[in-house]
């Protein structure tokens, strides 16, 4: 979780990776679980407010320092 903070603050080619899409058809099957769904929920919040929330350095580790015990802040 706090790797991702990171990564949203920082323009790099893991951030570009991280939020790429991939052009053509979605295969069979199930669909696979991704870092940042896993983040929404873990932590209870929508995309949008994810991505906003990591970018302030000092809200993101609020939310990572209260994941356990239910009090994260929305």
């Amino acid at each position: 979780m706090k790797y991702y903070g990171h990564l949203r603050r920082h323009d790099s080619i893991q951030k570009r990776i991280l939020e790429g899409k991939i052009d053509g058809r979605r295969g069979r099957g199930r669909r696979r679980q991704t870092w940042l769904g896993n983040i929404q929920e873990t932590s209870q919040m929508k995309t949008c407010e994810v991505c906003e929330t990591a970018l302030d350095r000092r809200r993101w580790r609020t939310v990572t320092a209260h994941l356990g015990d239910g009090m994260a802040p929305a």
